[in-house]
Protein backbone atom coordinates (compact mmCIF):
# COMPACT_ATOMS: atom_id res chain seq x y z
CA UNK A 1 0.00 0.00 0.00
CA UNK A 2 2.77 2.62 1.04
CA UNK A 3 3.86 2.08 -2.93
CA UNK A 4 0.32 2.29 -4.37
CA UNK A 5 0.22 5.65 -2.26
CA UNK A 6 3.75 6.94 -3.07
CA UNK A 7 2.78 6.46 -6.96
CA UNK A 8 -0.80 8.23 -6.14
CA UNK A 9 0.96 11.29 -4.30
CA UNK A 10 3.96 11.38 -7.16
CA UNK A 11 1.53 11.84 -9.82
CA UNK A 12 -0.38 13.96 -8.24
CA UNK A 13 2.71 16.21 -7.75
CA UNK A 14 4.07 16.11 -11.27
CA UNK A 15 1.02 17.02 -12.31
CA UNK A 16 1.53 20.45 -10.59
CA UNK A 17 4.86 20.36 -12.29
CA UNK A 18 3.67 19.81 -15.54
CA UNK A 19 1.42 23.04 -15.33
CA UNK A 20 4.59 25.16 -15.85
CA UNK A 21 5.56 28.24 -14.50
CA UNK A 22 6.57 29.27 -10.39
CA UNK A 23 3.11 28.64 -9.48
CA UNK A 24 2.41 27.84 -5.70
CA UNK A 25 2.76 23.80 -5.13
CA UNK A 26 0.09 22.51 -3.03
CA UNK A 27 0.79 19.55 -0.34
CA UNK A 28 -0.99 15.97 -1.57
CA UNK A 29 -2.32 14.16 1.26
CA UNK A 30 -3.61 10.77 0.87
CA UNK A 31 -6.07 9.45 3.41
CA UNK A 32 -6.04 5.40 3.68
CA UNK A 33 -9.38 4.19 5.31
CA UNK A 34 -9.17 0.79 6.46
CA UNK A 35 -12.94 -1.21 6.67
CA UNK A 36 -12.26 -4.25 8.42
CA UNK A 37 -13.72 -5.14 11.21
CA UNK A 38 -12.49 -8.45 11.95
CA UNK A 39 -8.94 -8.05 12.57
CA UNK A 40 -6.63 -5.06 12.37
CA UNK A 41 -4.70 -3.36 8.88
CA UNK A 42 -1.94 -6.10 9.22
CA UNK A 43 0.51 -4.62 6.38
CA UNK A 44 3.09 -2.05 7.44
CA UNK A 45 2.45 1.88 6.89
CA UNK A 46 6.02 2.32 6.05
CA UNK A 47 7.57 1.46 2.70
CA UNK A 48 10.97 0.74 4.41
CA UNK A 49 9.09 -2.28 6.18
CA UNK A 50 8.24 -3.56 2.40
CA UNK A 51 11.87 -3.21 1.23
CA UNK A 52 14.99 -5.22 1.85
CA UNK A 53 17.13 -3.21 2.02
CA UNK A 54 21.08 -4.27 2.54
CA UNK A 55 22.73 -3.94 5.77
CA UNK A 56 23.95 -0.41 5.63
CA UNK A 57 21.80 1.09 2.80
CA UNK A 58 18.56 2.19 5.32
CA UNK A 59 19.98 5.41 6.21
CA UNK A 60 20.18 6.35 2.59
CA UNK A 61 16.60 5.17 1.67
CA UNK A 62 13.74 7.23 1.69
CA UNK A 63 10.79 6.20 3.72
CA UNK A 64 6.96 6.64 2.79
CA UNK A 65 4.69 6.67 5.35
CA UNK A 66 0.59 6.22 4.76
CA UNK A 67 -1.93 8.02 6.64
CA UNK A 68 -4.10 5.18 7.57
CA UNK A 69 -7.47 4.69 9.48
CA UNK A 70 -8.95 1.68 10.80
CA UNK A 71 -12.76 3.01 11.06
CA UNK A 72 -13.77 -0.02 12.68
CA UNK A 73 -11.46 0.89 15.61
CA UNK A 74 -12.35 4.42 16.08
CA UNK A 75 -12.58 5.77 19.86
CA UNK A 76 -16.22 6.91 20.48
CA UNK A 77 -14.33 10.55 21.06
CA UNK A 78 -13.22 9.96 17.25
CA UNK A 79 -16.75 8.77 16.15
CA UNK A 80 -18.70 11.67 17.49
CA UNK A 81 -16.69 13.77 15.64
CA UNK A 82 -18.54 13.13 12.52
CA UNK A 83 -21.00 15.15 11.46
CA UNK A 84 -21.70 14.08 8.00
CA UNK A 85 -23.56 10.43 6.62
CA UNK A 86 -19.80 9.21 7.28
CA UNK A 87 -20.64 9.45 11.20
CA UNK A 88 -23.42 6.31 10.14
CA UNK A 89 -21.02 4.52 7.85
CA UNK A 90 -18.08 4.38 10.66
CA UNK A 91 -20.98 3.55 13.27
CA UNK A 92 -21.61 0.61 11.26
CA UNK A 93 -18.16 -0.98 11.67
CA UNK A 94 -17.54 0.18 14.91
CA UNK A 95 -20.70 -1.51 16.16
CA UNK A 96 -19.93 -4.68 14.19
CA UNK A 97 -16.34 -5.07 15.66
CA UNK A 98 -17.58 -4.78 19.20
CA UNK A 99 -21.06 -6.49 19.32
CA UNK A 100 -21.57 -8.22 15.85
CA UNK A 101 -24.55 -6.33 14.93
CA UNK A 102 -25.68 -3.16 13.92
CA UNK A 103 -28.22 -1.27 15.69
CA UNK A 104 -29.02 2.55 13.86
CA UNK A 105 -29.09 5.41 15.91
CA UNK A 106 -31.63 7.47 15.47
CA UNK A 107 -30.01 10.23 13.16
CA UNK A 108 -31.19 11.64 9.53
CA UNK A 109 -29.28 10.74 6.71
CA UNK A 110 -28.66 13.25 4.11
CA UNK A 111 -27.66 11.44 1.81
CA UNK A 112 -30.02 7.90 1.93
CA UNK A 113 -28.91 6.11 -1.42
CA UNK A 114 -25.13 7.05 -1.26
CA UNK A 115 -24.82 6.13 2.60
CA UNK A 116 -26.46 2.75 2.19
CA UNK A 117 -24.92 2.23 -1.70
CA UNK A 118 -21.78 2.82 0.20
CA UNK A 119 -22.35 0.41 3.35
CA UNK A 120 -23.52 -2.09 0.77
CA UNK A 121 -20.45 -2.28 -1.45
CA UNK A 122 -18.08 -2.14 1.79
CA UNK A 123 -19.76 -4.94 3.45
CA UNK A 124 -20.93 -6.94 -0.05
CA UNK A 125 -24.53 -7.19 1.82
CA UNK A 126 -27.29 -6.50 -0.11
CA UNK A 127 -29.60 -5.67 2.21
CA UNK A 128 -28.72 -2.22 2.58
CA UNK A 129 -29.77 -1.04 -0.87
CA UNK A 130 -32.83 -3.08 -0.75
CA UNK A 131 -33.96 -0.65 2.12
CA UNK A 132 -37.18 0.82 1.21
CA UNK A 133 -37.31 4.28 2.17
CA UNK A 134 -39.67 7.67 1.69
CA UNK A 135 -38.72 11.14 0.85
CA UNK A 136 -39.52 14.15 2.14
CA UNK A 137 -39.96 16.52 -0.10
Amino acid sequence: MALRILEYDGAEYRAQLLKGGQKERYPVVTLVLYFGYDRHWSYSAELRNRLQIPEGFKTYVSDYQINLFEIAYLNDKQLDMFESDFRIVADYFVQMRKNGEYQPEPRPIRHVRETLHMISVLTEDNRFEEVKFETKR
